[in-house]
């Protein structure tokens, strides 16, 4: 794994629990246990056979070019560099044939990610399934059949951990404003949450269905839907998607 910040670390983590072994480049120790550590991204490409560079997107070109000339044909290169696609990969490498990109998100610090992949047509479906073996190890995964679909699937999944947060922060004011202390806020409004996904995942029940369920007429949570409607919330959220996508597409244009 080539970077340790905060996907790096969390895939590492992942990874050191299935009992991997794992070579780590960076600049500084990691603070992880039974790795090999190395500055020199080169040093690890003799080592291993699949490379992760969990760098920023403005630093991945760097690396590539680093490690291109100690690449062999069956190296896999996994890139988690938002934005950065795979022809682009593939320039930076040296026309490196067999390479993944894959966009987790954040729950993947505690193996709750969701991420979409895609690979090259080099890959053999025994390194496909390895690649996946790989990735599912810190959460669910999702093969797309367009690079296009990473780009704008983004928005949902990679994105998504901030919408809920920013839910959640309404509903912890809700509580607050209720009088309840900081911490009870928070509980309240993380189990709320928690139950309702438990209860969707083991019913069936899907999301607007429930929305409805919950919705009684004369009732609070009809007299908060008045408001929401009025307002346009969803119209808005749906608009601020269509800014993200717009947003990714530029990024995997290099702008």
């Amino acid at each position: 794994i080539i970077g340790v910040g905060h996907m790096g670390g969390a895939i590492a983590k992942a990874l050191l629990k299935k009992g991997k072994s794992i070579w780590v480049g960076a600049r500084h120790k990691p603070n992880l246990q039974k790795v090999t550590w190395v500055k020199d991204n080169g040093e690890i490409a003799k080592h291993v056979d699949i490379l992760i560079i969990a760098v920023k997107p403005f630093d991945i070109e760097k690396v590539l070019t680093e490690i291109a000339s100690h690449l062999h044909k069956n190296h896999i290169i996994i890139s988690v560099a938002a934005g950065v696609r795979l022809k682009q990969l593939s320039k930076w490498s040296n026309g490196h044939k067999k390479i993944v990109r894959v966009m987790p998100n954040m729950p993947a610090q505690v193996l709750q990610s969701v991420s979409l992949w895609q690979a090259t047509k080099s890959l053999s479906s025994k390194e496909k399934n390895e690649v996946k073996k790989l990735i599912t190890s810190f959460g669910s995964a999702f093969e797309v059949v367009n690079e296009d679909q990473i780009d704008i699937g983004t928005t949902a999944s990679g994105c998504g951990p901030a919408y809920v947060a920013a839910f959640l922060e309404c509903l912890e004011h809700g509580a607050l404003n209720a009088g309840f202390s900081k911490d009870q806020a928070r509980t309240l409004a993380l189990e709320t949450v928690k139950g309702s996904i438990a209860y969707m995942e083991e019913t069936g029940i899907g999301f607007d269905a429930l929305k409805n369920a919950v919705q009684t007429k004369g009732g609070i949570t009809e007299a908060v839907f008045k408001v929401l409607k009025k307002k346009k919330w969803q119209e808005t959220l749906e608009e601020g998607f269509k800014a993200g996508i717009k947003r990714a597409q530029h990024m995997a244009k290099g702008k």
